[in-house]
């Protein structure tokens, strides 16, 4: 069930324009996730999210190095849907269960390039992107790039759109999070 009124549209009921974007969903997946759903009901929010989706797998990142961020940016955020959902996306994406599980508890991770990946992805969204150049420079010490820097933007800003809609929506689970199921930190407050 979704709070403040979202509802979880299907192709039948959805806005035209994003009827066709779940379609697309659909076909590709086989099902459509309860957050396309909800972003239905903007087919403007919805193509955003699958356009960005998309952007994100023409970055530099291995699938192993994209689903690391979007992990620790998820966890910054606290975005309890996101958090089962990748968890079990990035098991797809061959990301080991040491490293999906330190995520999970906000721990290092033992591979050094991965777990300044983590770190930067953690701090970008931490502080909306305001670092010192110290931490970028640590970041492209471990072998990545000013493209790599710019390419976590591109997966941050995918996972605001995510991760915003299912803390206003309350966005239920979907079955094929199952065993995934995550509590956050609980470091995040309402607004004043």
């Amino acid at each position: 069930m979704t709070t403040n009124a979202f509802k979880l549209h299907d192709i039948e009921n959805a806005p035209k324009a994003s009827a066709d974007i779940l379609n697309g969903v659909q076909q590709a997946w086989g099902f459509i996730p309860n957050l396309h759903r909800v972003l239905a009901e903007s087919p403007a929010a919805l193509e955003a999210y699958a356009a960005l989706w998309g952007i994100a797998e023409k970055t530099s990142f291995s699938p192993v190095e994209r689903n690391i961020a979007y992990l620790s940016i998820i966890y910054e955020n606290e975005c309890t849907y996101c958090m089962a959902g990748h968890t079990n996306l990035s098991r797809m994406a061959k990301v080991d269960d040491a490293s999906i599980g330190a995520i999970r508890e906000g721990k290092a991770l033992a591979d050094p390039k991965l777990e300044a990946l983590r770190k930067f992805a953690a701090l970008v969204t931490r502080s909306r992107g305001v670092l010192s150049e110290a931490d970028v420079d640590a970041f492209k010490a471990a072998g990545y790039t000013n493209q790599s820097v710019l390419d976590v933007l591109v997966l941050a800003a995918t996972k605001l759109i995510s991760n915003y809609t299912n803390h206003l929506a309350h966005t239920p689970l979907d079955s094929f999070m199952a065993g995934a199921e995550w509590t956050a930190p609980g470091k995040l407050r309402v607004a004043d």
